[in-house]
């Protein structure tokens, strides 16, 4: 029973890992306090009811970057649209981060 279960909990683990590799919210001032790289600038397109963080992640999560920004939000009420425009971003790590994320395996 308890081989079961560590394998159970293994494979979610596994599954919960590759879920957070999606980009994440960030503040648009965050990215005077690192050192971020512009990758990517991404329109957005959902139903105009929609939550407007929740399309964004939608939107972004198989993207290849660290951070997300949103830098606009528009609607067309014609079309019942809603249009989020976002930038990404890769975070360059220090030697600092590397030798630590080393050793926290």
């Amino acid at each position: 029973m308890k081989k079961r279960l560590s394998i159970a909990l293994f494979f979610l683990s596994f599954l919960s890992f590759h879920a957070s590799a999606a980009p994440e919210l960030i503040a648009k001032s965050t990215l005077d306090f690192g050192d971020f790289e512009e990758t990517a600038n991404v329109e957005i397109q959902g139903n105009i009811q929609e939550d407007v963080l929740r399309l964004a992640e939608r939107g972004v999560e198989k993207e290849e970057a660290d951070y997300f920004v949103i830098e606009q939000v528009s609607e067309d009420t014609k079309k019942d649209l809603l249009v989020v425009s976002v930038t990404l971003y890769r975070e360059h790590t220090t030697d600092t981060q590397k030798s630590l994320e080393a050793r926290l395996g």
